[in-house]
């Protein structure tokens, strides 16, 4: 019995001193690739930083299980904010689409002739049938002379390659860039000012 109890003890401190997983950070390398468009807004736009709704402004990186059961990873997680990252992802790729005549720095105190905000409404990994890296934003685009010149929901879904993190960052990657794309053919599209 006494053989028992020391075994017991022991185990139990064994497991009691297993060390946690550190944390893993990643960082979205979104890059807009092709040549840059004629100018079609012949005024400068200022970007505003990005809000989000709840939870997926934090910096983890969420799974969506079941229609409702969403889980947060503990141990992976973007290198910042996301709505900073997709902010200044954001302005980096509406500057080299040359659409605008000027995009101004982030958090510039010039007045700017366009405004562009943003939401963050999900950034998830799907895992009810074949995983998937789910984006989702809303933009409004706007200026003086009109309060509303685009209010668009942005969706993108990306198949993953594999369910390691890496994949899981690349898949949420691509889904980012796929909603940007749209964005910049939404701005296209737009009657030229």
């Amino acid at each position: 019995m006494k053989r028992l109890i020391i075994l017991l003890c022991s185990a139990l401190i064994a497991a009691c001193g297993t060390t946690t997983p550190s944390k893993e950070t990643y960082l979205p390398v979104i890059e807009r690739s092709g040549p840059s468009h004629a100018v079609q807004f012949k005024g400068t736009l200022q970007i505003n930083a990005f809000s989000a709704q709840a939870p997926f402004g934090e910096r983890n990186f969420f799974y969506r299980e079941s229609t409702q059961r969403f889980v947060k990873d503990p141990y992976r997680e973007w290198l910042s904010s996301p709505t900073g990252l997709i902010t200044t992802h954001t302005q980096t790729w509406l500057k080299s689409s040359g659409l605008f005549r000027e995009v101004l720095p982030l958090y510039s105190k010039q007045t700017a002739d366009y405004q562009l905000k943003g939401e963050l409404l999900t950034l998830h990994t799907d895992l009810q049938a074949q995983p998937l890296a789910v984006a989702k934003l809303h933009i409004r685009l706007s200026s003086a002379k009109s309060p509303v010149i685009l209010d668009t929901i942005l969706t993108a879904s990306e198949p993953l390659s594999g369910m390691s993190a890496n994949d899981i960052a690349a898949g949420l990657d691509q889904a980012l860039a796929n909603t940007l794309k749209q964005l910049e053919r939404k701005l296209i599209s737009l009657p030229t000012s």
